[in-house]
């Protein structure tokens, strides 16, 4: 908080409640927004489900103005003033203060659907990253790449090899396995337990994420898997798949 306040930034507290989330958002007006896959998962939810109320006409509308917005987003075009932000996304850009000009999603893969709805609402630099709290960001979207669902490049100081998961059938020759990170920007261990640092690193540094990895024809990283195959939502446990937390 304080080299945010030192370079000029503010700092805003939530109300702690989760349904009020985007009147804190309003309030703040951050012209910065880092965010993590289940939060855009709701609000892509709720803007589909208001346009379930206007029927197909609605729906109809609401997909040409995504895929038109995309079009120009590609051409360099970030424009904020075409009629489809007139009609549709000024309002989503207003609840959020109408101040953003980037937008940051980690912690969790984004379903390549609603990160093309995300593009198109915010019409800002949008970049995807991914990361874990014991290495931070491993992996980035640089500024020109406008892929949807894919993690970038790695970062800075950051070496990224793939291993071979051979009870998933997943090999690194195949250019898919387990993501190992090495980096100083890796932790040293957890508290106090020896044996689970172990499992997290191993001799010779490399950080053990268990998250499935593949590289792109493009050398960027795409989160497929994990390799445990199971996580924790809340109360509910599923497989992790593109589409993280949303709901179909």
């Amino acid at each position: 908080m304080f080299s945010l306040n030192f370079l000029g930034g503010e700092v805003g507290f939530w109300q702690g409640k989760v349904e009020k989330l985007v009147d804190d958002f309003h309030d703040f007006r951050p012209t910065i927004l880092a965010m993590v896959p289940r939060l855009l998962n709701k609000l892509y939810d709720k803007v589909r489900s208001e346009l379930r109320k206007k029927g197909i006409l609605g729906r109809i509308l609401f997909r040409l103005a995504v895929r038109s917005k995309l079009a120009l987003i590609r051409r360099g075009n970030s424009s904020q003033n075409t009629i489809w932000d007139k009609i549709i996304f000024e309002k989503i850009r207003q609840s959020f203060g109408g101040k953003i000009n980037r937008v940051v999603s980690t912690s969790a893969p984004l379903s390549p659907e609603v990160c093309r709805f995300s593009r198109a609402a915010f019409s800002c630099l949008f970049i995807e990253c991914y990361g874990q709290t014991e290495c931070v960001i491993g992996c980035s979207q640089t500024i020109n790449d406008i892929e949807s669902g894919e993690t970038g490049i790695p970062t800075a100081m950051n070496y990224i090899k793939l291993v071979d998961v051979p009870e998933k059938e997943y090999y690194a020759k195949d250019n898919i396995g387990e993501i190992c990170i090495r980096s100083p920007a890796v932790f040293k261990g957890y508290l106090k337990d020896e044996a689970k640092t172990r499992e997290a690193i191993d001799e010779e540094g490399w950080l053990h994420t268990g998250d499935i990895g593949r590289w792109t024809p493009y050398k960027t990283m795409k989160i497929v898997d994990r390799k445990k195959n199971m996580y924790k939502v809340r109360t509910k446990v599923g497989k992790v798949r593109d589409t993280g937390a949303r709901k179909q």
